[in-house]
């Protein structure tokens, strides 16, 4: 993804820098994702399917038995998005004939919807029971239950993992969801941790959903990660958004990795207390002071910029002259890395991928359903970036 030089961006392309130059391919590749998942919830409603049938689950001896598995054999079916081909149950002792997919019919138009309910939507065990009812007749709470917690096993798996990669740099953010309470709607933080490893590779190591960014839940999610095996030895930086609750989080867990705050961030609350008159000169002046060759010039910039602007606006200046030392810890790292350790646009257009595959979605049902799709998508994003390291972060410098 090609950058542009930040002295020549205004505020607007400062905080949406992650949005330009995207690669529209992503969306090629998430798509085969989405297809083996739903791959995997059309297997997994066969498997409850038969064992309905059978009254026993596979290598279970009951004394309900009806009859005995024998394998499967490939059809393929078509979804919105695609053929797919699906592993078909057989029976030893009987032909099985599926319900859910009917020998002839292989258009499953019904099928989508039930996954889009599903897997986005999380809905509820009596709206999925009523969505497969036309499909299968009646469908019992416990046996949507297993297929909904079959799903969500790798989200689990996903959260308990040993984290066993060293990173160098650490980027920390949210992005903001609505879910649906008894009252209308509230929204969810999902706090996210994405590292860039030694060997340069870019991973999001994890994230949690929260009803609040307080400083108790970024430290809760932070000590897990810590617990897992995510250590400050090898970390360099740290990079946030500047919100205090992080800060203080950060300062419980790692008190002694080098914190650097989101410039993105800080030029966006500058531009609060300026007149709009004012505000596009004053903000690409302020450009110099993070666009500097050095920490020197930095902060003669900073000092130019302030004399200039700070009578008019005292609390403007005040707002970057506070925190002087984690805007510019940036300066103490690499050269060749300082555009992408300056912000956190870096997880931002992890995010971005996020909102572009949630904006149909006006509010999530529960948590569970945030969870499948921000999983989804970090997934995806994950094996995509495994063996593509980030140039810059592979040198020696």
């Amino acid at each position: 993804m090609k950058e542009k030089p930040l002295t020549n961006l205004r505020l607007p392309d400062l905080w949406k820098e992650f949005n330009s130059n995207f690669n529209e391919s992503f969306w090629e590749e998430f798509e085969q994702k989405m297809k083996l998942m739903k791959k995997k919830f059309i297997e997994l409603a066969l498997q409850e399917e038969i064992t309905a049938l059978t009254g026993a689950q596979k290598y279970e001896r009951t004394p309900e038995r009806v009859y005995r598995r024998n394998g499967y054999w490939k059809r393929y079916i078509i979804l919105k998005d695609g053929k797919l081909q699906i592993n078909m149950p057989r029976l030893r002792e009987t032909g099985f004939q599926s319900k859910i997919i009917p020998r002839y019919i292989r258009r499953q138009s019904q099928i989508d919807e039930i996954l889009k309910q599903i897997f986005i939507y999380g809905a509820s065990t009596r709206l999925t029971a009523k969505a497969l009812k036309p499909l299968i007749g009646e469908v019992s709470a416990q046996t949507i239950s297993n297929i909904a917690k079959s799903l969500d096993e790798d989200v689990k798996k996903f959260h308990r993992r040993e984290i066993n990669e060293k990173y160098m740099y650490l980027f920390l953010d949210a992005i903001v969801l609505k879910i649906k309470t008894g009252i209308g709607s509230k929204s969810r933080a999902v706090l996210a941790a994405y590292g860039v490893t030694v060997q340069g590779i870019r991973q999001i190591i994890d994230f949690r959903v929260v009803d609040t960014e307080s400083e108790n839940k970024w430290t809760g999610f932070l000590q897990n990660l810590q617990t897992r095996g995510l250590t400050d030895d090898t970390l360099s930086l740290i990079v946030t958004d500047g919100s205090k609750a992080l800060e203080n989080a950060v300062d419980n867990v790692f008190p002694l990795v080098l914190r650097q705050r989101c410039w993105a961030h800080k030029m966006r609350n500058v531009a609060k207390y300026l007149r709009k008159k004012d505000e596009k000169e004053c903000l690409f002046e302020a450009k110099k002071i993070y666009s500097a060759e050095n920490l020197r010039e930095a902060k003669r910039n900073f000092q130019l910029w302030e004399s200039k602007w700070g009578r008019l606006y005292p609390k403007a200046a005040e707002c970057i002259r506070k925190n002087w030392e984690q805007l510019t810890a940036f300066y103490k790292t690499p050269k060749a890395l300082w555009k992408k350790l300056r912000t956190t646009n870096i997880i931002e257009r992890a995010f971005r991928e996020v909102r572009r595959r949630t904006r149909t979605i006006s509010c999530f049902n529960n948590v569970e359903s945030i969870e499948r799709i921000v999983f989804a998508v970090i997934s995806h994003l994950n094996e995509k970036w495994r063996n593509t390291p980030i140039y810059e972060f592979t040198q020696n410098y």
